[in-house]
């Protein structure tokens, strides 16, 4: 019996010594990660990304990417980046980390981007030299970390190159506000002989504008004489513009605006206080024993192209008397378009249109063949 209790305590005692030697050569297995492989992305992007406000839910572009092998087992994790500079010296988006290999860029991204940077809807905005505010290019890369955040310490990391992506914010046109007569009007010698010669039409002596589908800006029509001209308002002196230096920008009470005899459209904008007369080729107007110029023995009652509809011309204010009209284009009757029939659509060549006497607001549609006069 001791003979057995002495061998087990020796058989435990050897035991122990074989277990201590083994901790003591234990090796641990250490991973080492390399960055020897490559990121891309494997999208097809676009030539240019147009975005509007209109879209601004829907998803620009999905990049995609290959899962890059770090020469370990490892969690990847993954952040995109977009810049405005191809070394990324400026990021503008930051996707945060994500450990999918894709990840959508939302069309409201590139407007926020495209805000930042300068770019607008807005058609009446450009750059510097001129050119449209619309266009700029990003630069789109994805940056892998191993590990399971992009801010581990000593994460190693792999980079892609940087990919090109073009935007244009699409402009939106101004909403067309339709024209309707002014307080502004035309006097001169070149007009009226500075008020005092009646051109038919029923505010007053001077020539009017028409508003011209945007705040601010008006439009007339006219047959000018070799003289001068001036803008005011309500027929009256108190508040006038001319054009002191002849530079197209106006001034209260400024000089006279020279003219040669010709056909003309004047834009005046009120709220920038500019000028600008184009020679009117064609022009359309009306003509006939109703109008105050008769049957082509002076100058037609000349007709605005309609601001917010392609070829409407228009004529507002005018006074009629009884009898009969046509339209006719460049004062010449070559085109001349009447209504056989009476039906209210024109011909060319057609019957002279009967009115009586009154004041007018004249609309001649030659897309539709169509025109309508209607009293005030």
């Amino acid at each position: 019996m001791k003979a057995n209790i002495k061998f087990s305590t020796l058989l435990l005692a050897a035991l122990m010594m074989v277990g201590v030697s083994s901790c003591e050569k234990e090796d641990f297995l250490i991973f080492t990660t390399t960055t020897n492989d490559t990121l891309t992305f494997s999208n097809e992007f676009q030539s240019v990304y147009k975005i509007s406000n209109a879209t601004s839910s829907n998803v620009a572009e999905r990049l995609v990417w290959n899962k890059p092998d770090f020469g370990v087992p490892s969690t990847v994790t993954y952040v995109v980046e977009l810049s405005a500079t191809a070394d990324f010296g400026t990021i503008l988006l930051n996707s945060g980390d994500t450990s999918n290999i894709h990840y959508g860029i939302g069309v409201s991204d590139l407007i926020t981007i495209a805000t930042e940077l300068g770019l607008d809807e807005d058609p009446s905005t450009t750059n510097a030299d001129g050119t449209p505010n619309t266009t700029a290019t990003l630069y789109a890369r994805v940056k892998a970390f191993a590990g399971g955040s992009s801010d581990g310490a000593n994460s190693t990391t792999i980079v892609s190159n940087g990919s090109a992506m073009n935007i244009e914010m699409l402009e939106v046109a101004a909403a067309c506000t339709e024209a309707g007569l002014s307080t502004w009007g035309l006097v001169g010698s070149a007009v009226n002989d500075w008020g005092n010669q009646n051109r038919g039409f029923a505010a007053g002596n001077d020539v009017p504008f028409l508003s011209n589908g945007t705040e601010g800006s008006f439009k007339a029509a006219l047959h000018l004489a070799d003289g001068e001209f001036k803008i005011r308002q309500d027929n009256d002196w108190g508040v006038n513009y001319g054009d002191t230096g002849a530079d197209g920008s106006l001034e209260l009470g400024g000089d006279n605006i020279a003219i040669t005899a010709g056909n003309y459209f004047i834009d005046f904008n009120a709220t920038d206080l500019t000028i600008t007369i184009t020679p009117a080729d064609p022009i359309w107007g009306i003509v006939g024993s109703a109008t105050l110029n008769g049957w082509g023995d002076a100058p037609d009652v000349k007709m605005i192209p309609d601001p917010c509809n392609d070829g409407v011309y228009l004529v507002y204010n005018v006074v009629l008397t009884d009898g009969e009209m046509k339209f006719r284009a460049d004062d010449d009757w070559g085109v001349n378009y009447g209504d056989t029939g009476a039906d209210g659509s024109i011909e060319l060549g057609g019957d002279n249109i009967a009115v009586t006497a009154g004041t007018y607001n004249i609309t001649l549609d030659t897309v539709n063949n169509t025109y309508s006069i209607v009293a005030q």
